[in-house]
């Protein structure tokens, strides 16, 4: 939003610097973003009268002149055609500094052709107060001299201001006044608002078809208006504000909204069929061709302006090719109205066109400001175009809206903001802000919001206002205490976070999605039907419609789209909440685990290690890593067969005898399409259950000083015998100083597998014998053959 100090001042008087302005503004919470300053004449530029002009003796274009500047006179060389004697002009005296796109520039004594120069008389342009350099700017011959003349041309200043949605009050020159006034102890006028009586009627000009979405409407005829060009202070103002001005009638309702904040439209009477407007929601279908060439296609639920057989307006957005004033225009109906906000909000948005008048109307404009501005808007057609007022106000509405009582209490305010502000300065700041205060007592009071306050809706919304008026610095600094409330391992985020903490240790990345999914994405995990997924009544789009079920479909989102721009190798991991509806199959809310894993192992390698690409073992390898980190010690992998992995590529995951999740290689139907030829494994785990799983204590085990033997055993079994079989049974047996197991060969045939191990035996506090080893292995070996029914070889 663009402020004009000049035309700010027009309603407020003030009285301190720029820069204290901006600054209470800014603490007001009307921030500041940027200043432009135009139109300032430099210090040196002053009132000079020609005494004299000569040829110059060297040049057939230029003249030498003698100019009185009231305390001196000077000598200039000048070019100007219209540098006469007894013309009074501006000029630029030695020092003067002008600041143009180029640099600065800087007014020195100087020879033109060999004759000295002592100053600049100067152009309009030159001053930076017009494009106009035909020749010198002629000032008042009565002028005295020596004045100076960014006295009489005094330049403004364009002050960008950052709105909040929800002040659409400071959308106007008039709504930053109210505050200006409040901040500056002064009082905010607008100036004198008076039209002719008019009493014709004007049966049947507005008709509103959709009260829900048009809430007011109001209208009136300007007859035998004469539309040209703009005066200059018109000009100038829409100008200051960075608006382009066109002619007189469409200029005046761009300055009354930007003056009060409601937006208006100028129709031509003459285009109007049957003479008249309706508010009526657009039918199926129907087309219209906006003010800036674009055609749309409508639909019921956005609301037109039409006449008696077309639309001849998007209503709150934009006038119609042809609803809008020319040079040929004689009647003018002004219209000025309320529309629903939410429903002008969601046309814009919907059709991609916005305009000054959807920026206001979205956030929600001022009923009573209606009926003001179209009488402030008649007032200037009055005065700039001519003509006469053609019938009485129409206004057609729903009824006025209640404005919202809200009661204060004075503890309450000092309460929250800390301050000891006294009672009649809250009442007194309430009141400064043209708020209703009625029933002040020792304790509390009520306020009256204006309907231009959309923004109050309860007590802290008027502390508020006391602590941004009163000053946020007036706030005393109080240092912060903190309390131990509770041990740190009570804190329930704290595992979460640890968790994702090993996770990253493990080399991951983490990657957070939205909870909310499309249909295609949640049913991408194989476990969730339809009748399981939790649908939203009203989402944002369908792209965000259901309650993601599981992690799996946005994770394979993330790893499509970074190999579609070839970032191939990826380790990436989520833990994040997924939803179910479905209480038998999961809780209605719970965290997940997701990661996962493709491409190369050693990208930054080279050689024959370059071409090693992450397998089923690499992820199985970092889910006992996480075991391990995390100091859980009964689990153990299943098979598993899941639609969501390729057959016999996954392994179920149980912890302390629970289902905790399963992991494997993706299917290859979820993966259509994707531009790799690595495969990609994923992992999905229960964050819960490994969270409440026993948690074994980590104790510090010292290396062994003493040698390590091993034996080795190898021997045929029936194919159904598991590894895991293998290991139960060997810790079962409990061999003495057996320190470990590896499997180093597996071979299967025929029904039959063939399996060695690796057996390691260490005592910590002497070296093994071979005979005490050699026992112990034989016992274990008769054991496997007797009791696994093994074949030893």
């Amino acid at each position: 939003m663009n402020i004009s100090k000049n035309w700010l001042c027009k309603y407020v008087a003030i009285d301190c610097g720029l820069e204290t302005l901006c600054d209470k503004l800014t603490m007001a919470g009307i921030e500041v973003e940027a200043l432009e300053s135009s139109g300032t004449i430099p210090p040196g530029v002053v009132a000079g009268r020609i005494l004299t002009r000569t040829p110059h003796p060297d040049s057939d274009h230029m003249s030498v002149c003698t100019v009185d500047v009231g305390k001196e006179t000077l000598q200039i060389v000048c070019g100007a055609p219209n540098c006469d004697a007894g013309n009074v002009v501006p000029v630029a005296t030695i020092g003067t500094v002008f600041h143009t796109p180029e640099g600065e520039f800087k007014i020195k004594k100087s020879k033109l052709r060999g004759v000295e120069s002592q100053g600049m008389m100067c152009s309009e342009r030159e001053l930076g107060l017009s494009d106009n350099h035909d020749g010198l700017m002629l000032l008042d011959s009565a002028l005295e001299l020596g004045t100076p003349i960014e006295r009489l041309f005094p330049g403004d200043t364009r002050i960008e201001i950052e709105v909040t949605p929800n002040r659409s009050d400071w959308l106007s020159m008039w709504g930053v006044a109210r505050d200006v006034a409040c901040l500056l102890n002064t009082e905010a006028k607008l100036p004198e608002i008076e039209i002719p009586e008019c009493t014709i009627p004007a049966p049947g000009l507005v008709t509103v078809e959709a009260p829900d979405l048009c809430l007011r409407y109001t209208g009136r005829l300007i007859r035998n208006v004469k539309v040209g060009s703009s005066p200059k202070w018109l000009q100038t103002a829409l100008e200051s504000v960075g608006l382009r001005p066109s002619n007189n009638v469409v200029d005046v309702t761009n300055y009354v909204m930007m003056e009060l904040g409601q937006p208006l439209h100028a129709f031509d009477l003459a285009k109007l069929s049957g003479r008249r407007v309706v508010a009526r929601r657009a039918k199926s279908g129907e087309k219209i061709t906006t003010l800036d060439g674009k055609t749309l296609t409508l639909e019921p639920r956005h609301l037109v302006i039409a006449d008696a057989e077309k639309p001849m307006a998007l209503a709150g957005v934009m006038g119609g090719e042809f609803s809008g004033v020319t040079d040929a225009t004689t009647d003018v109906l002004l219209e000025s109205a309320v529309f629903f906000a939410s429903n002008i909000r969601a046309t814009s948005r919907e059709l991609g066109i916005s305009s000054d008048s959807s920026y206001r109307y979205e956030r929600g404009v001022d009923w009573d400001m209606a009926e003001l501005a179209s009488k402030r808007a008649a007032q200037l057609i009055l005065e700039t175009a001519g003509g006469e007022l053609g019938s009485e106000l129409v206004d057609v509405n729903s009824g006025r809206p209640a404005e919202m009582v809200i009661p204060c209490r004075f503890d309450r305010v000092r309460a929250l903001i800390g301050t000891s502000v006294s009672n009649e300065r809250i009442v007194e700041i309430f009141r400064a802000l043209q708020l209703k205060v009625d029933q002040v007592s020792a304790t509390d009071c009520v306020v009256t919001a204006p309907l231009f306050r959309h923004d109050l809706e309860r007590e802290a919304d008027l502390i508020e206002e006391v602590a941004r008026i009163d000053g946020l610095d007036q706030i005393p600094e109080i240092a912060v205490t903190g309390k131990i409330c509770a041990s740190i391992r009570e804190d329930a985020y704290l595992p979460l976070e640890t968790l994702r903490n090993k996770i990253i240790a493990l080399g991951f990345d983490e990657c957070l999605h939205y909870s909310t999914v499309n249909r295609e994405s949640a049913l991408a995990d194989s476990r969730f039907a339809e009748a399981d997924l939790i649908k939203l009544k009203n989402p944002i789009s369908l792209e965000l419609a259901i309650m993601r079920p599981s992690l799996l479909g946005e994770m394979l989102g993330s790893v499509e789209r970074n190999i579609s721009r070839r970032n191939l190798t990826l380790k990436l991991f989520e833990i994040g909440k997924a939803f179910c509806r479905n209480s038998e199959l999961f809780p209605e809310e719970r965290f997940e685990i997701c990661m996962a894993l493709t491409g190369l192992k050693y990208p930054e390698q080279y050689s024959d290690a370059l071409q090693e690409q992450y397998d089923f073992y690499d992820l199985k390898g970092a889910l006992e890593s996480l075991f391990e980190m995390m100091n859980i010690k009964r689990y153990r992998f299943v098979p598993t067969e899941d639609g969501r992995f390729r057959k016999g590529r996954a392994l179920g995951v149980e912890v302390a005898g629970k289902t905790a999740g399963a992991f494997g290689e993706i299917s290859s139907h979820l993966t259509k399409g994707f531009r790799t030829t690595y495969p990609i494994f994923v992992a999905q785990i229960d964050m819960a259950t490994l969270l409440i799983a026993a948690h074994g204590a980590g104790y510090y085990e010292p290396f062994s000083l003493f040698p390590a033997t091993s034996r080795d055993v190898a021997f045929v079994a029936p194919a159904g015998l598991s590894h895991d079989d293998v290991l139960a049974f060997i810790r079962k047996e409990k061999p003495t100083d057996l320190e470990s197991i590896q499997l180093f060969d597996i071979f299967e045939k025929e029904g039959y597998k063939s399996m060695a191990y690796k057996l390691t035996f260490r005592n910590r506090e002497r070296t093994l014998v071979d005979a005490e080893v050699n026992a112990r292995f034989d016992k274990l070996k008769e054991s496997m053959q007797n009791k696994l029914k093994v074949e030893l070889r």
